[in-house]
C-alpha cells in the first residue's frame, strides 16, 4: 500500500527571479530599497549628532555601527 503525501515539489519552492517581474514591480522595488537606505542614514546621521542617544535602542546602534564600518 502506498501514502501519497502532499509535499511540494523541489521545483515549486524555486526562488522567483527578478528577471520576470515587471517594470512597475522592479520601480517599486528599488523604491523600498531607496527607502531603506534614507532610513539607516538617518539613524547613522542621528546617532552621530546626538551621542546621548547611544544605548537608548540597541537595534539603531547596531544599525550605526554596521554603517559606518560598512562606508
Amino acid at each position: 500500500m502506498t501514502i501519497a503525501l502532499n509535499r511540494p515539489h523541489r521545483h515549486d519552492l524555486a526562488v522567483p527571479t527578478s528577471s520576470g517581474t515587471t517594470p512597475e514591480q522592479r520601480r517599486r522595488e528599488g523604491a523600498t530599497r531607496d527607502l531603506a537606505v534614507r532610513h539607516l542614514q538617518g539613524v547613522s546621521t542621528l546617532l552621530s549628532h546626538r551621542t546621548d542617544l547611544r544605548g537608548v535602542h540597541a537595534f539603531a546602534d547596531v544599525v550605526e555601527e554596521s554603517v559606518r564600518w560598512s562606508a
